[in-house]
């Protein structure tokens, strides 16, 4: 339960308090939903209990503890009324989805049935609110299962643009698109290693597909030419950065990627582009994806050169140790690299997508319960 749902929450509440009108049998004279986090999601006051709930000052409540209850006797206008709060759970060891905050009339009928049968009326009382958290649960959880559905189809949809711009940018200056996803898995692994918070890892998922976004605006004659780029060319060909950040910034899903895309060509030593940054200026989701990066440059087939073995291609990244790369993050790179790339070195396309989709899938389904 929160706020996405608060509006049909709150239509369902006042639903069950018009149901529960009773005149001078037991009725709610007001309840309140919570959301797990405690923030009032939703309140209703049935016709005939405006009164009490004006008299009754309900700011000392208190939250349970999973499978407790809590409530408090008053009385109005010599009637009796008990506030009761519980949890909304579908088994008692289950933690809350949300809390119920009930105003509950105690008619004299009740008072006396439970004198007759030798109970507390509290204890009736609070099983007649629990009865009531009972049939408004399976309302509130169905409501929480179709914004759950509802959001996990956007995730889904969300996911699969990312995946779909950046293979239109990888296919466009190569006949296949395996660099994004082995880069990505490489760069994901690392950032694994090293205990990268899940927020973080999320956006170094977005940032690495997507990384060279803004080559989609560099020219053919420049982006596709087999030799050497002149100088001109190169600062052209360098505004990809400045035109990638154009489009993930456009878009609030994406922006968290920019780190990636700003920094990528950014070197530990400061003689990267475009800021010059250097060091720990040097966002760590950019400094781990340079790493994956160069590492799958040197070591995939390309139409201009064979593929190297990794310990040449580690030799070669070791001189860039604390010039090119991050040296502690190059090290656990290093402990690495043999096993990513008995994994995934030289896979073109087959089963790539799937294994990215299936080790990246749980950061974002992290989203959902948020």
């Amino acid at each position: 339960l929160d706020r996405t749902t608060a509006p049909q929450v709150q239509a369902a509440l006042e639903a069950f308090l018009r149901g529960s009108e009773g005149g001078t049998s037991d009725h709610f004279a007001g309840a309140e939903i919570y959301g797990r986090d405690h923030a009032s999601l939703a309140e209703a006051i049935a016709p005939q209990g405006e009164a009490a709930a004006q008299a009754i000052d309900r700011s000392g409540h208190v939250f349970p503890d999973p499978g407790r209850n809590w409530y408090l006797k008053h009385m109005v206008a010599g009637e009796i009324y008990l506030q009761v709060m519980t949890g909304l759970t579908g088994s008692p060891d289950a933690p809350p989805t949300g809390y119920l905050e009930g105003i509950y009339h105690v008619s004299r009928g009740r008072v006396a049935e439970a004198r007759n049968a030798g109970l507390r009326t509290t204890i009736l009382v609070i099983l007649s609110v629990l009865a009531t958290s009972g049939l408004l649960y399976p309302i509130i959880l169905q409501l929480n299962r179709r914004m759950v559905a509802g959001s996990r189809a956007l995730l889904a949809a969300n996911i699969g643009a990312i995946e779909m711009l950046g293979n239109a940018i990888a296919k466009r200056d190569s006949d296949t698109n395996s660099h994004n996803y082995r880069v990505t898995i490489y760069a994901l692994r690392l950032a694994e290693a090293i205990g990268l918070e899940q927020d973080t890892i999320r956006s170094l998922i977005k940032g690495a597909f997507l990384h060279d976004v803004g080559k989609l605006a560099i020219p053919d004659s420049i982006l596709l030419k087999p030799g050497k780029l002149d100088d001109d060319e190169f600062e052209i060909m360098k505004t990809h950065v400045s035109h990638g950040l154009d489009v993930v910034e456009r878009f609030e899903w994406l922006r968290d990627a920019a780190d990636v895309v700003a920094c990528h060509h950014e070197k530990f030593d400061g003689s990267g582009y475009t800021a010059g940054l250097a060091g720990e200026h040097i966002p760590i989701n950019a400094r781990i994806f340079a790493i994956a990066d160069v590492f799958d440059a040197l070591t995939s087939r390309r139409p201009y050169k064979e593929p190297m073995p990794v310990n040449q291609a580690t030799a070669i990244m070791l001189a860039g140790r604390g010039s090119h790369f991050d040296p502690t993050l190059l090290d656990t790179f290093f402990t690495m690299a043999a096993e990513l790339f008995a994994e995934f070195g030289g896979c073109e396309d087959l089963g790539l997508d799937d294994t990215l989709r299936r080790i990246s899938t749980p950061y974002f389904e992290a989203l959902l319960a948020h």
